[in-house]
């Protein structure tokens, strides 16, 4: 499928999506799903400010209604745009997500994309949050950088890449969750719902401190103004998975519990890719463990290095990845990581600056 490019804007016909996606790859497979996405792209605007900032929300919700008889909901904060569709059989009897949800999502990202990129509001990033209207605990989330999407319209990225800039997830409610734990105790209390409700409200219904609070809960948003670091660094976490997934060498290798961070602190900013790595396979000694840990780190530096120098980011001052099993730490400087990048520093030099904090023993 091929992104069409022509002197004048023209619609696009969307090709019915004819694979399901199972919830057990969901985080990568569902990359696979927004391959239909990339026919839609010359179908916005070209560049006129066809929906003011004014009406942008209920151009997107107009939009979707109209053209695809959705009804959807929006909200804003910052600059960034979420949508909430909620779906009836968001999964089918396999447990995958349904045909007919994932082309509704298809219908929600071509009319934000449309929107987003005819419009003079502000904003950076857009997601879907999707819900089945009868287990909201469970939720589809999908998140996008607006000006990938205006790289990925001028082929400044390549398909497989734009894929790899999206974010995907299938999460449990993350306010339902809180709101659960916290109504157990009121429960055991005896606590009026009156009272309940004004608790809630005061102190345990405020907007996400980060991206993993994102959701759509009772008729309220839980989004955040969403920042390029914590979108990158999210992105690392997601490729590092990936890759160990995807490569038949790194197979042998069971990285768990891999997270990102951007930190600040004592006038530092830093990446921060933390996980805990196992064998497959039995490592007798000293040099065979050693070898894993190059191969490791070589292939997590690289996911990072990628993400970073892909993005031409450089408001930040090292990466650092801590591999937690081994208690092993690599800092890479952010001049190296772009003479890294530019072929004019050699991975054995990077390497050769991870630090072990606890000796080997044989």
């Amino acid at each position: 499928m091929k992104i069409h490019h022509a002197g004048h804007c023209e619609g696009a016909k969307r090709p019915k999506q004819s694979h399901t996606i199972e919830i057990a790859s969901s985080a990568f497979g569902l990359l696979a799903m927004t391959i239909l996405l990339s026919v839609t792209l010359f179908a916005t605007g070209c560049g006129e400010i066809t929906y003011p900032k004014e009406k942008l929300k209920e151009s997107i919700i107009k939009l979707c209604k109209d053209e695809y008889n959705l009804d959807i909901d929006v909200n804003v904060a910052g600059n960034t745009v979420a949508i909430y569709l909620p779906v009836m059989n968001l999964f089918d009897v396999t447990l995958s997500l349904s045909e007919s949800v994932q082309d509704k999502i298809q219908d929600v990202l071509l009319s934000a994309s449309r929107v987003l990129l005819s419009t003079d509001a502000d904003i950076k990033f857009y997601c879907v949050i999707a819900q089945d209207r009868r287990l909201p605990e469970i939720q589809l989330v999908i998140i996008k950088y607006v000006d990938d999407v205006k790289r990925a319209f001028f082929r400044d990225i390549s398909r497989g890449e734009y894929f790899k800039r999206t974010l995907v997830d299938i999460n449990e409610n993350p306010q339902a969750k809180k709101e659960k734990a916290i109504t157990d105790v009121f429960g055991k209390m005896k606590l009026e719902k009156e009272w309940q409700d004004k608790v809630l409200d005061d102190f345990f219904r405020s907007p996400p401190s980060s991206m993993e609070g994102i959701g759509y809960w009772h008729g309220k948003f839980y989004i955040k103004n969403i920042t390029l670091e914590e979108f990158m660094v999210e992105q690392m976490a997601n490729r590092v998975k990936l890759r160990f997934r995807e490569k038949e060498n790194l197979k042998k290798y069971a990285p768990k519990m891999i997270t990102g961070k951007f930190i600040e602190e004592n006038n530092t900013k830093f990446f921060l890719i933390s996980f805990s790595s196992e064998s497959l396979l039995f490592v007798p000694g000293r040099v065979e463990k050693r070898a894993m840990e190059e191969e490791i780190f070589t292939n997590v530096f690289e996911v990072v290095a990628n993400v970073i120098y892909g993005y031409k980011f450089k408001d930040f001052d090292m990466a650092k990845i801590i591999e937690k099993n081994f208690n092993t730490e690599l800092i890479v400087s952010k001049e190296d990581v772009y003479l890294f990048k530019r072929k004019k520093l050699p991975i054995g030099e990077i390497l050769g600056t991870i630090k072990q904090e606890m000796a080997w023993t044989n």
